[in-house]
């Protein structure tokens, strides 16, 4: 008996259920299912029934659903007319006499979880049909997501954003006016002049920066002030040595990057403007912004690195 309900669905034995990028051009749903826990409720009759909790990890986000087993033999009964490769019947025995068994519940609760994996990796990257984001409760995607024209030399298609999508957007600055208070602490507004303020990008999507303070602040003070920043304005201060600031900014970036990108030719001489130290502070700092970006990247989050500081 309990072999038989943890059995996991045939069509699921030969598919990836982490669902990763794979063969192909087009980009897999980065999507992982478990069910942890499960309840007894009763129905409108007071029948008694098994409640499945799922938790989908998405985007970086999680989202909870609760669904009872007739729910799940609904949901494959609907996709196998818009899924190819479904089998017939739901591939999960029902176990009538016996279905609030702990081990019939346990072993269904394995089964489905399978069965959810095995499902998606059967649309082979394709659009999720409404009836499984509804299902999950998952936000309903954007009507063009997945018909968005493909990129340059048939690169996968240019998507766009979902509202459970997360923008982690990085810069030298980060896009706030920073100083500090007279009676202590500190003064935090919006850069509204800033290129990647928050009022301009109207991603709608959550979104995150990363990137300097533009101002002096003593280590002591560095914990509080990231995380004034981050619980009031979703940023992650970077705080750079002034030392290295000096060699990163106005001497790499500045001195030798700028000119290069902005076609800014400089006349010849028996001088290298390239310089070793610059470029070691250089590689140092962006290292800090990187360690900061992935204090909060999850994967199927987007990292945009801005200018060319980064």
């Amino acid at each position: 008996l309990d072999r038989r309900a943890r059995q996991v669905p045939r069509f699921a034995k030969s598919l990836d259920p982490r669902l990763q990028h794979s063969r192909g051009s087009t980009p897999r749903l980065t999507m992982e299912f478990s069910i942890e826990s499960t309840s007894t409720l009763f129905d409108s009759s007071g029948k008694p029934y098994t409640s499945y909790s799922i938790t989908t990890h998405y985007q970086g986000q999680r989202f909870q659903a609760q669904r009872r087993y007739r729910e799940f033999v609904a949901l494959h009964d609907g996709l196998r007319g818009e899924v190819s490769g479904l089998p017939h019947h739901f591939p999960v025995w029902p176990f009538h006499l016996n279905r609030l068994a702990p081990e019939v519940v346990d072993g269904r609760r394995v089964a489905l979880c399978s069965y959810l994996s095995a499902a998606l990796a059967a649309l082979h990257g394709g659009v999720m049909p409404a009836r499984l984001r509804s299902f999950l409760q998952l936000p309903q995607a954007q009507a063009n997501r997945m018909t968005a024209p493909a990129g340059p030399s048939g690169a996968a298609p240019l998507l766009p954003l979902e509202k459970s999508d997360t923008v982690i957007l990085v810069a030298y600055q980060l896009p706030l006016t920073v100083s500090r208070a007279e009676g202590g602490g500190w003064e935090v507004e919006w850069d509204d002049e800033s290129v990647l303020n928050q009022h301009a990008l109207s991603l709608g999507c959550r979104v995150m920066w990363v990137g300097g303070v533009g101002c002096a602040v003593d280590p002591d003070e560095e914990e509080g002030l990231a995380q004034l920043l981050l619980g009031g304005y979703s940023c992650l201060p970077v705080f750079l040595p002034a030392a290295l600031t000096d060699r990163f900014y106005h001497g790499f970036c500045r001195s030798y990057l700028r000119p290069v990108f902005h076609n800014r030719m400089r006349l010849p001489d028996s001088g290298n403007p390239f310089c070793e130290e610059d470029w070691r502070a250089y590689s140092a700092a962006n290292r800090k912004f990187a360690d900061t970006v992935m204090e909060v990247y999850e994967p199927g989050h987007m990292v945009w690195a801005h200018d060319y500081h980064l």
